[in-house]
């Protein structure tokens, strides 16, 4: 076996990495944007609400998350404005919060254009959506966090 001496990511040019580390892996730091969306019992399918804008490149963190026990509808469908499960598409009998970044997985370290698997970056912000793909069962609303890192 040969005796090999590697580096991460994290490591610059000057020990044979890549030319600058990503500045928001070693210099980001890390916000919390809190909110709460509701709908209205009689809101119909292809209702969207918007959540939040976030910086394009910002990793999102494995604290995000909503909660969806007393939403308005029975699928959770959560994205961008064109693209209405980009981020989650669950039904909300699976359980009373969503977490759509898990601590490892294979979303660890991607900017969050990647994550909701845009082609490119489109640089700004882009802006989390929740979709209704039918119509609401019901009044509600939906408490969130969305914990992402930045760097400015």
């Amino acid at each position: 076996m040969p005796v090999v001496k590697k580096h991460s990511n994290l490591v610059p040019r000057a020990l044979g990495g890549a030319a600058h580390p990503d500045p928001h892996a070693v210099a980001g730091t890390l916000r919390i944007a809190t909110g709460t969306v509701t709908n209205a019992a009689d809101d119909s399918n292809l209702s969207s609400y918007r959540l939040v804008d976030l910086p394009s490149s910002c990793y999102l963190h494995p604290d995000t998350f909503f909660d969806v026990q007393n939403w308005g509808f029975a699928a959770i469908r959560i994205g961008t404005e064109t693209d209405v499960d980009a981020l989650v598409s669950v039904l909300k009998s699976a359980g009373n919060q969503v977490d759509p970044i898990a601590k490892g997985d294979a979303n660890h370290g991607k900017p969050l254009w990647q994550v909701l698997g845009l082609a490119a970056d489109p640089g700004g912000h882009i802006a989390l959506y929740a979709h209704a793909i039918a119509n609401a069962t019901g009044a509600g609303e939906m408490p969130f966090q969305v914990h992402y890192i930045h760097t400015s």
